[in-house]
């Protein structure tokens, strides 16, 4: 479980949900404070040790950078410059942030969209494009609007 805590939360994140998650079984309870102004460290978490929980040791790598490793999810949660990033530890990468998967599908739809394009202007019909693509021809419309 993980908590975005503010200054409306911060007592119900520390103090009633750890026990509502505890008698639920949660195994992992981490809080995140983005702001800095509620938690020191701003990532903390807990893991659940005979029915109590434990807190979860925070890795210093740097001023800005600690991280935390999540048994359950089997990724690390670095706090980087203030930003919550997950890391998967046998590869060192780290996953995208909704940004960066946003910005990445917009890229493959642009570089999609200019590939209809062309064929089409190849002179291939709208069918043929859709049906090379493996695409539906409301789709291929989509991409071109209406100029084909």
């Amino acid at each position: 479980m993980l908590e975005i805590t503010s200054e409306t939360t911060q007592t119900k994140d520390q103090e009633t949900k750890p026990e509502i998650y505890r008698a639920l079984g949660v195994r992992e309870y981490f809080q995140y404070d983005p702001s800095g102004d509620y938690l020191n460290p701003i990532l903390q978490g807990v893991r659940l040790i005979n029915n109590q929980y434990e807190p979860i040791a925070a890795n210093n790598i740097a001023f800005d950078t600690l991280w935390l490793f999540s048994e359950v999810l089997g990724l690390e949660l670095h706090i980087i410059s203030g930003e919550l990033r997950f890391r998967v530890p046998e590869t060192g990468e780290f996953l995208k942030t909704h940004k960066e998967e946003n910005l990445g599908r917009l890229a493959a739809e642009s570089t999609l969209r200019s590939l209809v394009t062309q064929l089409l202007n190849s002179g291939m019909s709208l069918e043929q494009v859709a049906q090379m693509m493996n695409l539906s021809t409301v789709e291929v419309r989509r991409l071109v609007g209406e100029n084909f």
